[in-house]
């Protein structure tokens, strides 16, 4: 059954990044400070649906959020990121920003309270194409085999997630791949959903996440269609921290799963981002190799 081994594929990678950043942080090794000045958080989904991949549980979700303090981190607003990258404004120390792809609506009902409570701002990346939609995104599609069900945000959400300090940012229409995509088509997915969210916002529309966001999920001349689309950010999948250097239009992220306390310091850390080999073009085309012998191949 697809879903029990994505639970125990699950189980195994937690089981590593444990093993792995606990390695890593007994030997001293990891990344300096220095080059560790921003660290992206990528969510998904957050609820407690079962079965239900790319999700962490609401309970869980509360207890990283409060981590974050606990462990002296500072989430900053998007804005902030813009300004530091932009214009060389000072980030502060333990800098963090929290952001969620695809635009699920659990986003609005499990996540923001949890922010709000601790004054934290996010992102969420939405492809337009799924707002005011009751189709499922493509990678979801097998789950209704399961009678899960993860609906979309519509456009009449966003307005209360903005008051709440929640930027909607760009993850282009119809959540494909960009290097799937011939150029014109690349473009349209970068350029047009800005230019859509803008009109509903009422304001400019500065970030864009990449689809997947591997190694392998874009090319070089996607972050120059970025650029020229006029956002100022980009952001990828590729796991690791960010500092003063980082070329703006390919941000790295930690894709956040149901850690333990522990696992999610380690990884904040930097102990664990020798696994980022995964985000590799090789490493991609493993991992999916990987789970399509599963059964587990999504789009």
């Amino acid at each position: 059954m697809p879903m029990r081994a994505y639970r125990t594929m699950q189980l195994a990678k937690n089981g590593l990044y444990r093993v792995t950043g606990e390695a890593v942080s007994a030997t001293g090794a990891g990344n300096g400070a220095a080059d560790r000045t921003l660290r992206v958080l990528m969510y998904h989904k957050v609820n407690d649906l079962s079965p239900n991949p790319i999700t962490v549980p609401t309970v869980r979700f509360a207890e990283q959020m409060a981590l974050l303090d606990t462990l002296g981190y500072v989430p900053v607003t998007l804005d902030a990121v813009r300004d530091h990258y932009v214009a060389a404004a000072p980030l502060p120390e333990r800098a963090v920003l929290i952001t969620f792809d695809d635009g699920y609506r659990d986003n609005l009902v499990n996540a923001f309270p949890i922010l709000r409570d601790h004054g934290y701002p996010a992102v969420i990346f939405a492809p337009i194409g799924y707002l005011d939609d009751s189709r499922p995104l493509p990678h979801e599609e097998a789950l209704l085999g399961y009678g899960v069900h993860n609906p979309t945000l519509a456009w009449a959400d966003l307005a209360e997630l903005e008051a709440g300090g929640v930027r909607i940012e760009a993850h282009g229409i119809g959540h494909r791949r960009l290097a799937e995509l011939g150029p014109a088509e690349a473009l349209r997915e970068i350029a047009f959903s800005k230019l859509r969210l803008e009109e509903r916002l009422g304001r400019e529309v500065d970030a864009y996440a990449y689809v997947k966001g591997s190694r392998a999920d874009y090319r070089a001349e996607h972050a120059s269609m970025v650029q020229q689309a006029g956002y100022e950010l980009e952001f990828t999948a590729v796991s690791g921290a960010n500092g003063p250097g980082s070329d703006r239009f390919q941000l790295l992220r930690y894709n956040v799963e149901p850690y333990s306390a522990r696992t999610f310091e380690l990884v904040l850390a930097g102990a664990c981002d020798v696994l980022a080999v995964k985000d590799t073009v090789v490493g991609t085309h493993a991992r999916r190799a990987v789970t399509r012998a599963l059964g587990m191949a999504s789009r």
